[in-house]
């Protein structure tokens, strides 16, 4: 794989990791009045993740990209 393309990988990776740790956190943490906030922000990190990694791969396998 190309650089660019290992390192979008792994910045999707970690948008998505930070996603499921804000919502463990939230969980953990008692009942307050932002909760659907802090659903919102933590399902659209993992969602932002899955999104850039599903562009990346898509873009790379319609460009026939050659490994180095």
């Amino acid at each position: 794989m190309r650089p660019i393309i290992l390192r979008r990988i792994v910045n999707s990776t970690v948008w998505m990791a930070s996603g499921i740790v804000v919502l463990i956190v939230r969980s953990s943490v008692a009942q307050g009045g932002s909760i659907l906030v802090w659903e919102i922000i933590g399902g659209g990190m993992i969602l932002y993740g899955a999104g850039r990694i599903v562009w990346t791969l898509l873009r790379t396998s319609a460009t026939g990209a050659m490994p180095v």
